[in-house]
């Protein structure tokens, strides 16, 4: 079990992660995710040792590695970079780090590269140069795995390759997660794969951590609307919290007879979140909920479109995703209701 406690990182006067506490279990892949300057990238290089915390402990299974090396600590990373050596080829690429430390890699390269989805015969002696980006980010991962580490780091490995490959190559960690059973932590901007690959995910914001639960956790029971907008497309409805009654709190709309939803979430709810998924368009009330509006613009996103419609009451601008086939039955100017239902929602403070 890996076990940060109330760690910081100070550069200067920048606080750069701040009181950050988290265990993460044996075999998980976790990914961090935030966004720029949230901290995450300093979380992963103070636990590869790269980084020294300002304040606080890091563990490994009970025994305390903050201050140790990086050469002595059972991690392994794999770069957004590649930082192959261009003249080596594969085969020296993945040995030159490993026998620099002082280690054999044991005939082992076939194995690695097998791993990783290259076929040895046709990769092991081609030059780094040659290799497409994907191809060098795979030798990138067969070197980490090499040294057989207790925990592999990945700072953003993805990031530079197409979009096709991305999907392909990140089907392939999860499986190699399993594989290896290995744990795995995973930093991203990639909020779809954050939540496509990940055991739990980590959010931080502002060198803290906001939140961290499962996938469906963190998607469907955001802590704070920061956290609700951040992991996925959605509508945001002010709450009108000075009018309560019995049911809880009511949306904050012109409206003659505002609609109650009941407080879910920690702190005082501020906010209602309606993902573009959950949320629909059309001239009549047909589900629970449901604020007046015009249709403004649509844009067609493969099998979906997105219609916008403006409010007619709060002059705000709302989105629903929706079967292409049910879009087509609305046009732009015509008046209609932005609506859902109320168990498609959920309350959040500030």
């Amino acid at each position: 079990m890996l076990t940060l406690q109330s760690v910081s990182k100070n550069f200067g006067e920048l606080v750069a992660v701040d009181d950050v506490s988290f265990e993460i279990e044996s075999g998980e892949l976790v990914t961090l995710v935030g966004p720029s300057g949230s901290g995450k990238s300093t979380v992963l290089n103070m636990i590869a040792g790269h980084l020294e915390p300002s304040a606080g402990s890091i563990l490994l299974d009970g025994t305390d590695i903050t201050r140790m090396s990086p050469q002595e600590r059972p991690t392994s990373m794999v770069f957004q970079s590649w930082a192959l050596f261009p003249h080596m080829t594969v085969r020296e690429n993945i040995e030159f780090p490993i026998e620099a430390n002082g280690r054999s890699v044991n005939g082992e390269i076939e194995d690695l590269l097998r791993q990783v989805r290259l076929d040895p015969t046709a990769y092991a002696e081609k030059s780094a140069e040659e290799l497409s980006g994907g191809e060098k980010q795979r030798v990138a991962l067969a070197r980490a795995i090499a040294y057989d580490p207790d925990i592999l780091l990945l700072d953003e490995p993805l990031a530079s390759l197409d979009y096709v490959l991305q999907k392909q190559l990140r089907r392939e960690l999860n499986d190699l997660n399993e594989e290896l059973d290995m744990t795995f932590v995973y930093v991203t901007h990639s909020l779809e794969s954050a939540l496509i690959i990940s055991d739990r995910i980590f959010v931080l914001d502002q060198s803290q951590l906001v939140q961290s639960g499962t996938p469906v956790e963190i998607y469907q029971e955001p802590k704070n609307r920061f956290i609700a907008e951040f992991m996925g497309d959605a509508n945001v409805f002010p709450l009108d919290s000075s009018a309560t009654d019995g049911d809880g709190f009511r949306l904050d709309t012109a409206d003659d007879d505002p609609t109650p939803f009941a407080d879910a979430g920690d702190g005082e709810p501020r906010h209602l979140i309606v993902r573009y998924d959950e949320t629909a368009v059309a001239p009549t009330l047909e589900r629970d909920v449901g604020i007046r509006g015009t249709v403004f613009n649509k844009l067609m996103k493969g099998n979906d479109t997105l219609v916008e419609v403006t409010g007619t009451e709060t002059d705000e601008q709302y989105f629903a995703e929706m079967d292409y086939d049910d879009a087509e039955q609305i046009d732009n100017g015509d008046e209609v209701y932005v609506q859902w239902n109320r168990g498609d929602t959920v309350a959040v403070p500030e």
